[in-house]
Formats: C-alpha cells, structure tokens, sequence
C-alpha cells in the first residue's frame, strides 16, 4: 500500500477520504448481498465474483494518479465486500452442518493468510515493482474459484424466510453490539490500512519489510482466532472480549507515541491478539440471542456497524494529514475504550434478558 500510495501521488487526507468510499461501498454490497442471498445460492455469486476480484486487483497494482487509485479501490471494495458477506455466511452453512463451532477458525485461517502475503507484497513492491504481485495472484485466485466449484454445493439457496424471521428483534441490544462491532472492525481495518505507513516513516530504509506490521497483525490475530472457541468455552464471552480489547488499547497506545520500527512491529501483534475476538464472538452472540432470524439480525448489526466504518476512515485519514500517522493509532485507542463500554452495555443487557450464559 504505502508504494502504491506513492506511485498514484495520492496525499493522506484524500487517501482518507477514498479509503471511506471504499468501506461504504464494501458495506452496501453486503446489505445488498443479504437480499441477493434469498434468490441466488453462494456458489453461484462467488464464482461470478472471483474473476471480477483478480481484474480488480490487476488494475490496482498499475495506478499511476489519484483517479486511477480511487477507481481501483472502488472496484477492488465492490468485490471485497460481495466475497466478504458470501464467504462468512458459507462458513456459517458449513459450521451449522457439522454442529460444532469453526466460525472463529475460519476467520483465523484468513488472517495467516493476510500475514503472509503482507510481507511478501511489500518485499515485491520494493525490490520489484507491484505488478509482479500479479505472478502470486492468478494460480491462488484460479485455485480458490477451483475449490469453490468442486466444494462448495450447488443451488444451495439459504435464504430466511420463515415467518419467524419477520418476529421483533432485540434492537436495543443489537444496536449497541453493531455499534461496538464497527468499532472494532474501524480498527482492524486503521491497522491494515495505515500500518505500512507508520513503519516506513518511522524507518525508509525498511521499506521493504514495512509489510511486518501487517504480517504480525495477522499472525497473532490468526492464533486468537484458532484458540477462541475454546477460550469462550473456559472463560466466557464478556471476560475474553474485555481483556483482549485492554491489551488492543495498550497496543495502540503504543503505537501513538512511536516507539520506533521494532517496538511498533510488537505493538501490532498486541492489536492482533486484541482484535482478533470481537467480531466473532458478537456475531456468535447474535446467533444465540435470535436464533430463529440470525439473518435478520446480523443484516442489522451489519448496517449499524457500518456507521463508524464509513466515517472514520475519513476522520483518521484528516488525523494523519493534520497531525501524523501516530494520530490515526491514538484515535484507535479511543475507538477501542468506546467499544469496550458498548460490549459491557450490550452484555450486561443480554443477561438482564436471562436468555443464554455469557
């Protein structure tokens, strides 16, 4: 990101400012795409969508001007968002088959993959130029619409349309769960986002490994991931959301005052073990609580929470060109407290209710 940044000339206020058209687009494709689910089955939209995705992200390493950069990540957030919506809701499919819970392993195995390929794309852009990225991309995006022809069932619709699905949802509760997990979300996204940034105004001479503070992220978002259901088992859900978002908040505050190239890169792990458990587990909570119309009500969480994921990437792209990229992580830490207060609202509400442990 930060090369591609460079090449297109783009400044951090406007980068900003396409970074929340992208997560408005992203969002509206997955409101849009809960709607599109009750006539279409998963298989058929991801494999549609795949190919768009590898065209998108071709464009995207070939900017060379703000318009260009603002028009791949349009394009790239339109097939992000699709594939991000279908994707969890397969993952769903797969984990109510199986009656046992994979939803966070899922969502782990997704953030290896992120560490991975975040050091490998900036040691290509450097050392290279971005468009090499493009010899990695085309085998791994054929084999994934490979696996999802082969795996994935055919005109599987699940959509939820029984009369149930139209009862009253807890709005109160699920208002305050959509708002934290936006925060929380915001967040994850200001570290992927800004991470490369940080690291290579700190250190330019690093450039080529600036990819760490998303690699490391997303190695210890990825473990979290992996251990979480077990933790939620042994520990509740309140107590694990609580202490991972203390260490998250720690994480970034240390991010804010830069404490130079090596102590960030530690500082993004923190975040990563912070982060990793929100959204799963308020998703899970959501199941739970409404478990005759979990469609209806993660749709809501989802438009709720896409309140703060639109507005503040634009807020935090203003922060750094005002102050610094230090300012982005500061505000994360605020965002965090703000998150945090919101899951302890929205628990304690749960368990007035009396209606599942937490």
């Amino acid at each position: 990101m930060p090369v591609l940044i460079a090449n297109s000339g783009i400044s951090a206020s406007q980068y900003g400012l396409v970074a929340t058209l992208g997560m408005a687009i992203n969002i509206s494709c997955m409101m849009l795409g809960g709607v599109l689910s009750r006539h279409t089955s998963h298989r058929s939209v991801l494999l549609m969508v795949f190919p768009l995705q590898l065209l998108a992200l071709a464009y995207a390493l070939l900017v060379n001007s703000v318009a260009s950069f603002t028009i791949s990540f349009v394009l790239t957030s339109l097939a992000f968002g699709t594939i991000d919506l279908f994707m969890n809701a397969e993952a769903s499919v797969v984990e109510q088959k199986l009656g046992r819970p994979v939803f966070s392993k899922y969502h782990g195995a997704v953030s290896f993959s992120m560490a991975a390929f975040a050091i490998l794309g900036s040691l290509i852009s450097v050392l290279l130029q971005p468009w090499y990225s493009l010899l990695f991309l085309v085998p791994l995006v054929a084999l994934s619409w490979a696996a999802i022809y082969k795996i994935i069932p055919a005109n599987e619709v699940h959509g939820d349309t029984t009369p149930k699905a139209k009862e009253q949802l807890p709005y109160r509760i699920l208002t305050l769960m959509g708002l934290a997990a936006g925060l929380n979300v915001t967040c994850e996204a200001a570290s992927i986002l800004w991470a490369g940034q940080l690291l290579t105004t700190i250190a330019p001479e690093l450039a080529a490994i600036s990819g760490l503070g998303v690699a490391f992220y997303g190695v210890c978002g990825g473990t979290m991931r992996m251990l979480a259901d077990g933790l939620r088992l042994r520990f509740g859900e309140l107590r694990l959301m609580s202490v991972s978002v203390f260490v998250a908040i720690a994480g970034f505050l240390l991010l804010s005052v830069a404490p130079g190239f090596w102590l960030s890169v530690f500082a993004f792990t923190a975040v990563g073990f912070g982060l990793a458990v929100t959204f799963p587990c308020l998703f899970s909570l959501t199941g739970q609580l409404v478990p005759h119309a979990r469609a209806a009500a993660m749709g809501y969480m989802a438009s709720i929470g896409g309140l703060p994921r639109v507005t503040m990437p634009y807020i935090l792209g203003l922060l750094a060109a005002s102050y610094s990229v230090n300012a982005v992580f500061a505000a994360c830490a605020a965002v965090s407290i703000a998150a945090l207060l919101l899951i302890v609202l929205s628990l304690g509400r749960i368990n007035q209710s009396a209606t599942i442990k937490i």
